[in-house]
């Protein structure tokens, strides 16, 4: 049974605002989202409520509506706009992305631009940042949370399906040790 929670109608109306601002539908969605910026500010990872929105797939994968704390992953598998990725890493499928949005038209600063990430549209190989000959541009390593994140927002953006299947080490620190998940976007 989930918890009621009383505020004040001046605290709902700036929720309905916020509502608007954030794209959700419902309160409890608004307060979600919310409370997922506020803990990723900090620093920190929800890890109850993921299990309650998510449902089990065939592989014994997790599937997730919202991404769950990702510190501690490795992709098992993926695919982007139906193409498998070899040897799926975080990064290397931000990169196959990446290279979805260039496709579309996007080079140098354009499609820097189009990036939430630190990026350049040169050469350039300190503070974390790797250069991608194919892209033209180089990209700042990212946690693989922020990495999805970005993942996300892309193929959301410029509806390319992507899915990856993943699961978490063997870490007391993970949000589900030896647990496998699965997330998609872009298909809506």
């Amino acid at each position: 049974m989930m918890p009621v929670v009383r505020i004040s109608d001046a605290a709902f109306g700036d929720l309905k605002q916020l509502s608007k601002w954030l794209e959700t539908k419902t309160p409890r969605e608004t307060i979600d989202k919310i409370i997922g910026y506020a803990m990723s500010d900090m620093g920190l990872e929800r890890d109850s409520e993921a299990l309650d929105e998510s449902s089990l797939i065939n592989s014994g994968a997790t599937e997730f509506d919202n991404a769950p704390g990702l510190t501690f992953t490795k992709p098992l598998s993926a695919s982007v706009n139906g193409a498998v990725v070899q040897n799926p890493r975080w990064r290397s499928v931000l990169h196959v992305v990446i290279a979805q949005v260039k496709a579309k038209g996007f080079e140098g600063d354009r499609l820097i631009r189009e990036l939430n990430i630190p990026a350049r549209a040169q050469r350039y190989e300190n503070e974390g940042f790797r250069y991608y000959p194919d892209l033209g541009i180089s990209v700042q390593g990212q946690s693989a949370t922020d990495v999805w994140k970005e993942i996300d927002r892309l193929a959301r953006k410029w509806h390319i399906p992507v899915k990856i299947e993943f699961w978490w080490r063997q870490n007391l620190k993970a949000q589900y040790p030896g647990r496998r998940g699965l997330l998609r976007s872009g298909t809506n």
